[in-house]
């Protein structure tokens, strides 16, 4: 694990200053190595740092330390009719508490690569992948010998055709009435146990697995993707992203209404050009992803069932911020 969190990191790192083939020269001037006039690029990245230490605290508290690092970035290449679009957005962090105890806070490796012909001034043809999966190992904090997520597992790779309506700059409406969703757990621990949807392994009366879970759960569906970015106030940013999927095949008709929805918003507050204050908020629905249920039992926490639930992740700090525009 100590591998793979240093790998991330140094992968992150890289990213962040060598920017896809562009570089940075003294003048801070953009300095694109490729000079073709059709091709844009722009990146921001972030890093952010939050130390708490308590001494003697009588009302409790417990000492830590927490890092995030981030970058996202959009390569664009137009010409004529035709429009290529590569976004990326990753992130990674960790907080460490005075026992050593290590925990991951944020993990994500989000890539959409979009093929679009203009139909006209509004409208595209247009043909979308994006794939979604995570760095490194995931537990049940604070339980840390339980591993409910690594890198592929899940992943997520979606293949639509569809239209793209543009009616402004800076939002878009992608709707994909055929869109082919395959969901990959590519650990054998989390597929013998049926994670994420992918059908579990057979057991004999002993516990022993007499015929693997399934790596692989496909779909196919309806699917909706929104963006939209604003500029709030001369130094406020709002930037969101909603994107929903409904599965035409699933094998329990109860279920074919149900709405996969995965909606990130990202306020930004500029301080000045290094320093900025971010208000994150992140809601995700997957009927797939079953979500513990606890009781207290005996005056100990024991887990009774799980099942799908909505779920939210908010952060709120200071971050060094760099962007390449």
């Amino acid at each position: 694990m100590k591998r793979i969190k240093t790998a991330s990191f140094l992968f992150l790192f890289v990213l962040n200053f060598h920017c896809f083939g562009f570089s940075i020269d003294s003048s801070n001037q953009q300095v694109p190595i490729d000079t073709v006039k059709a091709w844009t690029f722009n990146n921001l990245n972030m890093l952010s740092v939050n130390q708490m230490a308590f001494v003697n605290w009588a009302a409790g508290g417990e000492s830590s330390i927490s890092g995030l690092i981030s970058t996202e970035y959009t390569l664009k290449y137009e010409k004529r009719k035709f429009t290529f679009n590569h976004n990326g957005n990753l992130a990674y962090g960790l907080v460490g508490y005075k026992d050593r105890r290590i925990e991951k806070t944020d993990d994500k490796i989000n890539l959409l690569v979009a093929f679009s012909h203009k139909l006209n001034k509004k409208w595209d043809y247009t043909g979308l992948i994006t794939f979604k999966t995570q760095f490194d190992e995931g537990y049940a904090y604070p339980d840390d010998s339980t591993l409910i997520s690594t890198f592929m597992a899940p992943a997520y790779l979606t293949v639509s055709l569809g239209m793209n309506y543009k009616p402004i700059k800076d939002f878009q409406l992608f709707l994909s009435p055929i869109s082919g969703k395959m969901t990959f757990v590519l650990n054998d621990e989390l597929a013998n146990k049926g994670a994420f949807g992918v059908r579990k392994a057979e057991l004999d009366s002993l516990g022993n697995v007499i015929v693997p879970g399934k790596k692989l759960f496909s779909q196919l569906g309806l699917n909706l993707l929104t963006s939209y970015k604003a500029k709030l106030m001369k130094n406020i940013d709002v930037k969101t992203a909603l994107n929903l999927y409904n599965n035409y095949l699933d094998t329990d008709h109860a279920n074919r209404w149900n709405i996969d929805l995965d909606w990130d918003t990202r306020v930004v507050f500029t301080i000045n050009k290094i320093f900025s204050t971010i208000l994150y908020f992140h809601m995700k629905y997957d009927h797939n992803a079953k979500i513990p249920v606890y009781a207290i039992e005996d005056g100990e926490k024991v887990k009774v069932s799980e099942s799908p639930k909505l779920q939210l992740k908010e952060s709120f700090g200071l971050s060094v911020t760099y962007r390449i525009e």
